[in-house]
């Protein structure tokens, strides 16, 4: 074989090899450590949402000498920004509820599950257990379920907020025409303990 040809064969053997090479480099890139930088709806990596909370999914919360685990989440957002958060917990037959608010605001609703006789609307005053609790809020919401419990909801509905005498609190939510409800009472901020790291998806 002539010198012309060695040589042009070793210049092909550089080229494809270079040529591998670049593409590895490249699928490298575009790889396991774009992914990471990237959520895939779009959107900031889902430990974020609790940023501004004070409480996260998977929480063990403490309130006097009650406990409750938090399982699953209700997130309701107005206009893309995160108003309040349904955290579920399991307790025996029933299923518990923490209700969180972004900063500033630290305290907490402890609540259980109630049975209304709601319209699709969530009316301006509510009777629940002998409580007479007065909607203090009503915003239409986007909403996502995370975690595990999470009654089943539409991707939007109503989000209503109620107020009683002393701690008294109530919170309703209408999606599709199911309306889910959780009344209780409020604890302020030192009143509650937050037991475990949080942050679970």
């Amino acid at each position: 074989m002539s010198l012309t040809l060695l040589a042009a064969a070793a210049a092909a053997l550089a080229a494809t090899a270079g040529y591998i090479a670049a593409r590895r480099e490249k699928e490298a890139l575009d790889g396991d450590g774009g992914a990471e930088a990237r959520d895939p709806a779009g959107g900031p990596p889902q430990e974020s949402l609790w940023d501004e909370l004070p409480l996260a999914l998977g929480d063990v919360v403490m309130a006097g000498i009650e406990e409750r685990w938090l399982s699953g989440a209700i997130v309701a957002r107005e206009r893309g920004e995160i108003v309040a958060v349904v955290f579920l917990a399991p307790e025996a037959a029933a299923q518990g509820a923490v209700v969180a608010f972004p900063a500033p605001r630290r305290e907490i609703l402890w609540l259980a599950p109630a049975a209304i006789d709601s319209p699709e609307e969530p009316p301006a005053t509510l009777e629940i257990a002998g409580m007479t609790l007065r909607r203090r809020a009503r915003l239409p919401a986007a909403l996502e379920r995370l975690g595990k419990g999470a009654p089943p909801l539409g991707d939007a509905g109503i989000f209503a907020l109620y107020d009683g005498g002393g701690s008294d609190a109530a919170v309703v939510i209408a999606s599709e025409g199911r309306v889910h409800a959780w009344a209780g009472r409020r604890v302020e901020d030192g009143a509650y303990d937050r037991l475990g790291g949080g942050g679970e998806g």
